[in-house]
C-alpha cells in the first residue's frame, strides 16, 4: 500500500531552512564558510562513487550505468534480459534464476564497478509526507526508534523493527515553525529479497530506492530541466501502466504526491495476453473497459492533488510502460482526457549515446520500459549527505545497514583525502626544492651532485612509502576476510544435519539460512499442506540438544493451480535457536 498525502501546503512561497544534522543552532559567524567547504568536500564525494543502475522486475533485468559531466548525462553501459514465464512468485520462490540474469546483463554490459542502486516496487513501500513542528534530525531518528511519529501514520501490520526507514525534510517553514517531512518504509524482508540477488551477482547494494522516485530521477535528466517543463514551473505527472505495477506519481516542487492505481487480478492476466495483440491499432472491448476504469481512477487522483495544492489542471501527463504495445493504449486512454496531454516517455531522448550502444538502444521498440533503471543509474553514494541540503527525493535509501555503509565509505574517503593531500604536500616541497635547487645550480655547479643525492632519497623513501601503503591494503584484505568468518563450519553442519532430519515427510524443506540479526539463529522455510506436520517439525526441533528453541515466526497460505482445481499450500518460516554449546557429533 502506498500513500503520498501530505497535508495541505501554504501557496506561498516560505524560506527553507537547511536541516541541522542533528545539531541545533548553526547560525555562527564560520557556519557559511564551514558550509561551504563541507558541501564541497560533499559532491566531489558523490561524484568519485561509480554506481550501476540495476532494475529487477518478475520479467526483466535491466542494467545501465551514466556518466555525468557539464550537466550533461551519457550513458556508458547498458544491457537488458528477458526473464521467461517470470512472475512475482518466481522472483521470491527462485530469485537464483535472476542472480543468473544480472550476472549475464553485467557480462554483456562489461560493468566493472562493484556499487549498484536498486528500487523496490511502490506496492512494496508506504511513502508519507507530513508536516510537524520543526525538529532536529537527532529529535526525528529519536522518534522514529520510540515508535511515537507512527501515531501519525498508518498503523504498521508489523513490528517497528521488521521494516527500514528512511525520512528526509523537504520544506522547513520557519515563519510557521512547521517542516515537512518524508517519510519511506518498506519491510526489511521486501528489500533482502532484493539486495540478496544483487550481493549473489557479485555486487553491493548501495542504494535502495523505490520505483516511483527512480522515475522521477530519470525526468530529472531532462523533463524537469526544461524552462518549460521544470519542477519550479509547475506540478510534474508521471504515469505508471502495467500488468503489475500501476500508479501516479505527481510532485510539486520536491513534495511527491503517490497513488496506487487498483487493476483486478483478472485485469492484469487480461493485460499480460492481449498486450501484445494491441498492435496495428487492434483494441479489445475488454481491454477497452480496463482503460475506462483506469480513467476513472486518474481522475480522481489529478482532482486529489489540484484540490489539496490549490494548482491549475494539470496538462502534461509522462507514460512508462513496458507493455510492447503501450502506443495503443496512450491513444485510448487520451480519449478520457481533452484538455490533458499524454506522451510515451523515453529516457534516452537527451542523453548522449555512444556509437557502441545506439543500436541497442535505437531498436527497442519501447523505451520508456528502461526509465527507471536510466533513473537508477542517475544516482551516486552520498556518504557526506550532500543531497540532503540540495533535493528533497533523490537521497530515498531504505538499505538497513546504510549507516555502517556510509561510515565505512567516509573512513576510506578520508584516508583518500589523506593520501592525495600528503602527496601533494610531498609534491609542493619536491618543486619547491627542485627551484631551489636549480638555482643553486645555476649559481654553482658543485651543488648538482648534493641535489642528485637528495633525489635518490626521496626516491627510496616513496618507493618505501607505496610499499607501506600497499601492506595496509593487504591487512585491510586479511582483516575483511576474517570478519566474513561468520560461525564454525563444523557446528554449522550439526546444525543443518539436525534440521533435516526432523523435517517430517508430508513438509517440503524449501531453504535453511543464517539470519542476519543473529548468527546462532537459522532461518527454516518450507511448506505444508496442512499445520500438523509443521507443529511436528517444531516439536521435533525442540526435542534435540543442539536446539535451544524453535518457534514459528511466519505463515501464510498460497493457492496453487492443479488442473481445473487449486489447492492450498501453506508456506512457513521456523526460527532455530541453536545451543552456543553444539554437542560433539558421533564419530561412528
Amino acid at each position: 500500500m502506498v500513500f503520498g498525502l501530505g497535508k495541505k501546503k501554504d501557496k506561498q512561497k516560505k524560506a527553507v531552512k537547511a536541516p541541522t544534522r542533528g545539531k541545533k543552532g548553526g547560525s555562527g559567524l564560520f557556519s557559511p564558510i564551514s558550509r561551504f567547504f563541507f558541501n564541497i568536500i560533499s559532491k566531489y564525494s558523490a561524484s568519485q562513487e561509480e554506481v550501476v543502475g540495476i532494475e529487477i522486475t518478475p520479467a526483466s533485468v535491466k542494467v545501465a550505468q551514466l556518466r555525468e559531466q557539464n550537466d550533461r548525462w551519457t550513458l556508458t553501459k547498458f544491457s537488458y534480459r528477458s526473464v521467461e514465464n517470470g512472475s512475482e512468485e518466481l522472483l521470491r520462490s527462485n530469485p537464483e534464476i535472476y542472480v543468473e540474469q544480472v550476472q549475464t546483463a553485467l557480462q554483456i554490459a562489461k560493468v566493472d564497478t562493484t556499487n549498484a542502486a536498486i528500487a523496490l516496487p511502490v506496492s512494496s513501500a508506504i511513502i508519507r509526507v507530513l508536516q510537524m513542528p520543526v525538529m532536529t534530525d537527532e529529535e526525528i531518528e529519536n522518534a522514529i526508534a520510540t515508535d511515537s511519529l507512527w501515531e501519525n501514520l498508518t498503523q504498521l501490520p508489523d513490528a517497528l523493527e521488521n521494516y527500514s526507514i528512511f525520512h528526509q525534510v523537504i520544506k522547513r517553514h520557519t515563519e510557521s515553525n512547521i517542516m515537512d517531512v518524508l517519510f519511506v518504509a518498506s519491510k526489511i524482508d521486501d528489500v533482502n529479497l532484493y539486495a540478496d540477488i544483487i550481493r549473489q551477482a557479485g555486487l553491493s547494494p548501495v542504494i535502495v530506492d523505490v520505483r516511483c522516485f527512480a522515475l522521477r530521477n530519470a525526468f530529472e535528466t531532462q523533463v524537469l530541466n526544461q524552462p518549460t517543463f521544470g519542477a519550479k514551473k509547475g506540478p510534474v505527472a508521471i504515469l505508471e501502466f502495467s500488468e503489475t505495477e500501476n500508479f501516479i506519481l505527481i510532485l510539486q516542487e520536491e513534495t511527491p504526491y503517490v497513488v496506487d492505481i487498483f487493476i483486478r487480478p483478472q485485469d492484469k492476466e487480461l493485460l499480460a495476453t492481449m498486450s501484445a495483440a494491441m498492435g496495428g491499432g487492434y483494441m479489445d472491448q475488454l481491454l477497452v473497459e480496463v482503460l475506462n476504469r483506469f480513467t476513472v481512477q486518474i481522475k480522481q487522483a489529478l482532482a486529489g492533488f489540484e484540490n489539496q495544492y490549490k494548482t491549475e489542471p494539470i496538462t502534461n501527463l509522462s507514460v512508462v510502460s513496458p507493455l510492447p504495445a503501450i502506443g495503443g493504449v496512450v491513444q485510448e486512454l487520451q480519449k478520457g482526457f481533452e484538455n490533458m496531454t499524454m506522451s510515451i516517455h523515453s529516457p534516452f531522448e537527451t542523453l548522449t549515446i555512444p556509437e557502441q550502444l545506439k543500436e541497442k538502444v535505437t531498436t527497442e521498440e519501447n523505451p520508456s520500459m528502461f526509465t527507471a533503471v536510466v533513473g537508477l543509474a542517475t544516482r551516486r553514494l552520498d556518504v557526506f549527505g550532500y543531497f540532503k541540503f540540495v533535493t528533497g527525493v533523490r537521497n530515498i535509501n531504505l538499505l538497513p545497514n546504510r549507516d555502517g555503509l556510509k561510515k565505512k565509505k567516509r573512513s576510506d574517503m578520508y584516508s583518500k583525502f589523506i593520501y592525495i593531500g600528503a602527496a601533494s604536500f610531498v609534491s609542493l616541497l619536491f618543486v619547491l626544492y627542485g627551484i631551489f635547487a636549480f638555482s643553486k645550480y645555476s649559481a654553482n655547479k658543485s651543488e648538482l651532485a648534493d641535489y642528485d643525492m637528495v633525489n635518490q632519497q626521496f626516491d627510496q623513501a616513496n618507493t618505501e612509502f607505496q610499499k607501506l601503503i600497499t601492506a595496509k591494503k593487504d591487512l585491510e584484505n586479511d582483516l575483511s576476510k576474517g570478519q566474513q568468518l561468520k560461525s564454525n563450519s563444523k557446528s554449522s553442519f550439526v546444525m543443518f544435519k539436525e534440521i533435516t532430519q526432523a523435517v517430517p515427510k508430508k513438509v517440503l524443506l524449501v531453504s535453511i539460512k543464517t539470519s542476519e540479526q543473529d548468527y546462532n539463529t537459522l532461518v527454516v522455510e518450507g511448506q505444508s499442506m496442512d499445520d500438523r506436520p509443521i507443529i511436528e517439525l517444531i516439536d521435533s526441533l525442540n526435542s534435540r540438544d543442539t536446539v535451544e528453541k524453535a518457534s514459528l515466526v511466519n505463515m501464510n497460505v498460497t493457492e496453487l493451480s492443479k488442473g481445473d482445481s487449486t489447492i492450498e499450500v501453506k508456506s512457513f518460516e521456523v526460527s532455530v535457536i541453536a545451543n552456543e554449546i553444539i554437542p560433539e557429533e558421533n564419530e561412528d
